[in-house]
């Protein structure tokens, strides 16, 4: 018997699919809702003609390995120190945040022909040891009022010649670089759209970022290929004097969108485009109360600029 106990070790790698050894007192993550496929394979159809009916055998092949979780959002305890999480957002094609001392930790999408970062991955169930190595993936994030903030993290990554699934203990852990989120509310969050300060029920997103394994003759990695961000907000529908989001959706127009959250140093964090695109609104009740759904695409300018995360 495996018990369910689930317990991951993150850490970026300094050269793609090397083993870059995480251990439970510097890399382990407090994560939510863990799961893995521990072995993926696709399959080689051999289609042979027999002179009986039924399958014929087929090969695995292109093996890999996914997995996801999800991440609690808040800061690293001091300005201008990242938090833990911005490293496994590294390894969904976002580049190293930038630190500016005692001040902000401020992270946006890598550049084009920036080499991408991968990460090791060390996870368990119980005592069955799972590795995977040149792991990239893909990530969404949801603020909801009364809830605490996270993202949620989608990997795939390469299993390794030998050792790739395990009987081993994961050992002591720590989760001191992992500090305690705080609700999404009125004194803790405020939510701009186009410029006015709606009264926001939630504010989700997806990279969307293409995670493809590569399988060729003298090279075999996870490919991150290109990303398209989307975004929904749902919030009560402000009057056509206050706010017009529907003239926005006719006209095409891009308008800002910026969250903050958090109001301690070291714990505010603050999500950040001016490029979001409305491609559809929707009308709901709540409590006989009018609802808008904006959904939209967040769109890049000439600099990686469609989403800038900043910690501080």
């Amino acid at each position: 018997m495996v018990d369910a106990v689930k317990v991951l070790f993150f850490k970026k790698e300094a050269t793609y699919a090397t083993d870059a050894a995480p251990t439970g007192a510097v890399n382990a993550a407090l994560t939510r809702n863990f799961t893995a496929k521990p072995v993926v394979v696709d399959r080689i159809q051999r289609n042979l003609d027999r002179p009986v009916r039924g399958s014929s055998k087929d090969a695995p092949s292109n093996e890999r390995q996914t997995y996801g979780y999800e991440l609690e959002l808040a800061g690293s305890g001091a300005a201008g120190t990242a938090p833990a999480w911005m490293e496994h957002l590294e390894a969904c094609g976002m580049a190293a945040p930038v630190l500016t001392a005692n001040t902000s930790a401020v992270q946006r999408f890598a550049a084009i022909g920036a080499l991408l970062s991968s990460a090791t991955a060390y996870h368990w169930h119980g005592t069955q040891k799972r590795v995977g190595l040149g792991g990239r993936g893909t990530f969404s994030w949801d603020f909801t009022a009364g809830q605490y903030p996270f993202i949620k993290i989608d990997m795939t990554a390469l299993l390794p010649a030998a050792g790739a699934i395990t009987d081993a203990a994961p050992g002591a852990v720590a989760f001191d670089q992992w500090k305690d989120p705080v609700e999404v509310n009125t004194a803790n969050t405020d939510f701009l759209l186009g410029g006015f300060a709606a009264n926001l029920r939630s504010f989700t997103g997806e990279a969307n970022a293409e995670i493809t394994p590569r399988n060729l003759v003298g090279a075999n990695y996870i490919n991150r290929g290109n990303h398209g961000l989307t975004c929904r907000v749902l919030a009560e529908c402000p009057t056509i004097g206050a706010k017009d989001y529907f003239t926005t959706l006719r006209k095409g127009d891009e308008i800002p969108v910026q969250l903050d959250h958090g109001t301690t140093p070291g714990n505010i964090l603050q999500f950040k485009s001016d490029h979001l695109q409305i491609t559809d609104i929707e009308l709901s009740d709540e409590n006989n109360v009018l609802m808008i759904s904006i959904t939209g695409k967040l769109n890049v300018g000439t600099t990686p600029d469609d989403l800038i995360i900043t910690a501080k």
